[in-house]
């Protein structure tokens, strides 16, 4: 099964100008923007809902190293779009609105619930984005076959992971990127 992806613009367009020999592409799980704050559904603590300014203070190193690196494409895993454990921040758009080169976007959602009955975690919107320079001409949202070692309550609210295709407009080339998030 496939689908479209969701397509995003930067506020502030601006195409470069120069072609460049080679690509900087990047990729990074983004931990939906939790950092290292302890988080219930990695085991490893009992937060569930962070705050919006722990969510910004978290964001704000991050947009600072892909500034830093300055990345021609960028391939994220665990983004957060308007979920309320991130303080329902939209991080493709606030990324791409904070970042000193990426222009386009587009998303994948592999985790979406209008409300999870798991410890308040409530809305959940959290999936693949790839971020680029030049325009995103094609995206698509491909379905890997769900887990089949769950019953089916489990499975109707569990992840439902994705390979997120996309075209890019780069001058005088014909470039695919491609970002999953894949379980063992």
């Amino acid at each position: 099964d496939s689908e479209d992806a969701v397509h995003y613009t930067a506020s502030s367009v601006n195409i470069p100008t120069d072609l460049p020999d080679s690509l900087n592409v990047m990729t990074w799980n983004i931990r939906f923007g939790a950092g290292r704050i302890p988080w219930f559904g990695d085991s490893c603590g009992d937060r569930v809902i962070l705050s919006e300014n722990e969510v910004m203070g978290n964001l704000q190193p991050i947009i600072e190293f892909i500034n830093f690196e300055n990345p021609d494409i960028l391939l994220l895993q665990e983004v957060d779009v308007s979920s309320k454990r991130t303080g329902y921040i939209n991080q493709v758009q606030w990324l791409l609105d904070n970042s000193d080169s990426l222009n386009y976007g587009a998303y994948a959602s592999m985790w979406q619930a209008q409300f999870i009955p798991s410890d308040g975690l409530g809305r959940v919107d959290a999936g693949n984005a790839i971020l680029s320079r030049w325009e995103i001409t094609d995206a698509e949202r491909i379905q890997l076959p769900l887990r089949t070692d769950q019953d089916g309550l489990t499975q109707y609210f569990y992840l439902r992971r994705n390979i997120l295709k996309t075209r890019i407009d780069v001058p005088n080339r014909d470039f695919y990127a491609l970002c999953t998030h894949t379980t063992a």
